[in-house]
């Protein structure tokens, strides 16, 4: 025991010098983990926030069952948007309009032809014309933008016109016996 106590005696400035050291090490190395304890704890305390003491595990496998759940909801989503664009590939998009004077002795602008198409340019042509004592109406076929039957040159031109539109961008022109174009 003498002979420790003698060393301590001999070595004791250096022993004291490293002593410092050390523990200045440590504080310093006490600041670090307690830094990296800190944002551990906020992120914890973010992650069980609203959990009422549940433990991670359970907290996982909830978020886990709800993200499933969410994937089958997009998957359901997904087939309906699919359904509702196959179907809407066979709505009306796409019109023609011509009004025309189709007798140089009556009035006005009264007589129409209208395209209505899909978007394969499937639909009908409807016809409508206004005499002095009667008016007759007429509907027309078509198919990939086409009619078997024979086609007035307004009923083309509103096919034309159908052809080249959507149904958000009508216009409005002049054309031969004061037709009027939308």
């Amino acid at each position: 025991m003498e002979s420790v106590l003698l060393f301590v005696e001999e070595f004791s400035v250096p022993i004291i010098m490293a002593s410092v050291i050390i523990n200045i090490i440590l504080v310093f190395l006490m600041v670090i983990n307690y830094g990296i304890t800190s944002n551990l704890k906020d992120k914890y305390k973010r992650l069980v926030k609203g959990t009422s003491g549940k433990n991670i595990e359970a907290i996982l496998m909830e978020h886990l069952d709800k993200v499933e759940n969410t994937h089958e909801e997009m998957k359901s989503l997904y087939r309906k948007f699919d359904i509702l664009e196959n179907r809407i590939s066979f709505c009306i998009q796409k019109v023609g309009i011509i009004r025309y004077n189709a007798f140089q002795d009556t009035g006005s602008d009264l007589s129409f032809s209208i395209a209505l198409l899909n978007e394969s340019n499937d639909g009908i042509i409807l016809t409508g014309i206004h005499g002095r004592n009667e008016s007759m109406s007429y509907a027309k076929p078509i198919k990939n933008g086409k009619s078997n039957y024979s086609l007035s040159v307004e009923e083309l031109q509103a096919l034309d016109r159908a052809k080249s539109n959507k149904l958000d961008h009508l216009e409005v022109q002049g054309s031969r016996n004061n037709k009027e174009v939308i």
